[in-house]
């Protein structure tokens, strides 16, 4: 017997939302942590040739991964939640 007969479909179709869920989940955060690391070093750079305090600029990083994080999280639980809508 395999494993897909002995699931229902039911079961088998929140298996797939779950994995689309994680999956975009998984997008939104690499996305976003590219875009912050673009702007982190960007943002470094100029700092250093200015002279200027890098420690705001770690901390708004550290901010914005947090940011990134929450938002995948969201992007995440509004996939399963629309996925129940039918």
């Amino acid at each position: 017997m395999t494993r897909r007969a002995m699931f229902s479909s039911r079961l088998e179709r929140q298996r797939q939302v779950r994995r689309f869920a994680k999956l975009v989940g998984f997008t939104v955060f690499v996305v976003g942590l590219g875009l912050v690391a673009v702007f982190a070093v960007q943002g470094f750079e100029f700092l250093g040739i200015a002279d200027a305090d890098r420690l705001p600029l770690g901390v708004a990083v550290l901010g914005a991964i947090g940011g990134v994080l929450g938002f995948s999280l969201v992007a995440y639980v509004l996939v399963r939640i629309f996925s129940k809508v039918e």
